[in-house]
C-alpha cells in the first residue's frame, strides 16, 4: 500500500534539465570512463567539501567502501584479520569485509551519541595488537560523530587506517562545523536515491591525500596505470548521467539541508516533551531523516504501528548487523553490544523531505502524541 507520507521523497533535476545534459554526452560521445562531466562533478564535490578535499566517484558506496580497503588494508596471511567496526550499521560494509577475506569486529555504540564506542576499540586493539588491520567507523545516521578526532588520533596512535562510513552524511557537519568529508584516511558517501544528496545511484570517496584518491582511482578501473595493472582493482566507475545529474543536485543543496533541518527542530521540540531523545550533533547534519529514540520497546513498536496506521511510512533501524544468522561465522565481538540492542529496539526512523509540509509534520507529531501521552 502507498503511503499518504513516504519514508523517503527524493528531490531530482527538472526532466529538462537532464534531457539538456543527456544531449551533451550524446555529442561528446563519452558516457563513461572518467568523461567532462565526471572531471566536473569531483571538482565541485571538492569546492563543496572544502579543506583540501580529495575526491573519486564510485558506482555505489558498497564499491566506495571496498575500493577503499582494498587501498588502505593489508592481511597477514599469517594470523588473524581483524576490522573494528559497529553493529549498529547497514550491511554493505561488514559484506565488503567478509568478502575481501577479512574478520569484522563488531563493537558497541555510545548511550548518548549512538556512534561507535571508542573505549571498547581501544580495549580490543590492546589486546589484539597484532591482529587488527584497520577500523571501519561509521557516522551513523549521517551524522558527524562528536569524538572523530579522538578516532583519528587512536587509529593514528596504533598505527590502523581509519575509513569512514559516511554514506548519509554528505553535507553533515562535525561539531566544529567543518563538513563531514576530510576526517580519517577517507570518507565514503551514498548517493543512492534515498540520501538527501542523490544521484540515484553513485558514491563519493573523499580525502585529503591526494596519492590515496589517485589510487582508488585506479582501482575503481580494474587497477589500470596507462596499460599496465598496478593493483588488483574492480569496475566500480561512475557514469556521466550520474554525474551531470550530481552537478544539478548540488545546485541549492544547502537551501535543502536548512529545509530539513528546520523539520528536525520541530519534531525534536514537541517530542523532547514526552521524553523522546534525538542523537547528539543531529541539528548540523544533513537530516537523511529523523532518528527517535523511546522510552521502550513497546512504546517504539506502538508509534510505528500506529504511524502505518495513518498512512505515514516510518522504519526503524537498524537491526544489528550481529542479529543476522549468516555472519555469525564470519565475526566477532569486541565485548557486550548491550547498547546496540538497547538503541535498536527503541529507535524509529521518521521521514523527512526536502520541502515538507507544516501539515504532513503536524500529522506525524500528532499521531506520536496519542501513543504516549497519558
Amino acid at each position: 500500500m502507498k503511503s499518504k507520507i513516504p519514508f523517503i521523497k527524493p528531490s531530482f533535476p527538472k526532466a529538462e534539465e537532464i534531457t539538456a545534459d543527456y544531449m551533451r554526452i550524446i555529442k561528446s560521445n563519452w558516457y563513461t570512463n572518467f568523461g567532462p562531466f565526471e572531471k566536473k562533478f569531483t571538482e565541485e564535490v571538492a569546492g563543496y567539501v572544502g579543506q583540501g578535499a580529495q575526491v573519486a566517484t564510485a558506482a555505489n558506496a558498497t564499491l566506495g567502501i571496498d575500493l577503499a580497503v582494498r587501498a588502505l588494508l593489508v592481511k597477514n596471511q599469517e594470523t588473524d584479520n581483524y576490522v573494528i567496526m559497529p553493529s549498529f550499521t547497514f550491511a554493505a560494509g561488514v559484506e565488503v569485509l567478509v568478502s575481501q577475506g577479512y574478520t569484522p569486529v563488531f563493537i558497541d555504540i555510545d548511550v548518548n551519541t549512538w556512534q561507535p564506542s571508542i573505549k571498547q576499540a581501544k580495549r580490543f586493539v590492546e589486546q589484539n595488537k597484532d591482529k587488527v588491520r584497520g577500523i571501519l567507523l561509521c557516522n551513523v545516521f549521517g551524522v558527524g560523530g562528536v569524538e572523530v578526532d579522538d578516532w583519528e588520533n587512536f587509529a593514528k596512535m596504533a598505527g590502523l587506517p581509519l575509513i569512514i562510513d559516511s554514506a548519509a552524511g554528505f553535507g553533515s557537519e562535525y561539531k566544529e562545523g567543518v563538513p563531514v568529508g576530510v576526517k580519517g584516511d577517507c570518507e565514503v558517501f551514498s548517493l543512492h536515491a534515498t540520501k538527501p544528496f542523490c544521484v540515484g545511484e553513485g558514491a563519493l570517496v573523499v580525502s585529503r591525500n591526494a596519492e590515496l584518491v589517485a589510487r582508488i582511482r585506479k582501482l575503481q578501473n580494474f587497477g589500470f596505470n596507462d596499460q599496465v595493472i598496478e593493483g588488483i582493482g574492480t569496475n566500480a566507475k561512475l557514469q556521466e548521467i550520474n554525474c551531470a545529474i550530481g552537478c544539478r543536485q548540488l545546485v541549492g543543496f544547502s537551501k535543502r539541508i536548512q529545509a530539513r533541518r528546520r523539520t528536525l527542530v520541530r519534531y525534536k521540540k514537541e517530542l523532547s516533551k514526552l521524553g523522546a531523545s534525538f542523537q547528539r550533533n543531529d541539528e548540523l547534519s544533513a537530516v537523511a531523516f529523523a532518528s527517535v529514540v523511546f522510552h521502550t520497546s513497546e512504546n517504539a513498536e506502538a508509534v510505528l504501528g500506529a504511524l502505518s496506521q495513518n498512512g505515514v511510512e516510518a522504519r526503524s533501524y537498524y537491526r544489528p548487523l550481529h542479529f543476522q544468522p549468516i555472519f555469525k561465522d564470519k565475526t566477532k565481538q569486541a565485548d557486550s553490544l548491550d547498547v546496540t540492542e538497547m538503541i535498536a529496539s527503541r529507535i524509529v526512523s521518521l521521514p523527512v523531505h526536502d520541502n515538507m509540509s507544516e501539515e504532513d509534520q503536524t500529522t506525524i507529531i500528532d499521531t506520536i502524541k496519542t501513543c504516549l501521552e497519558p
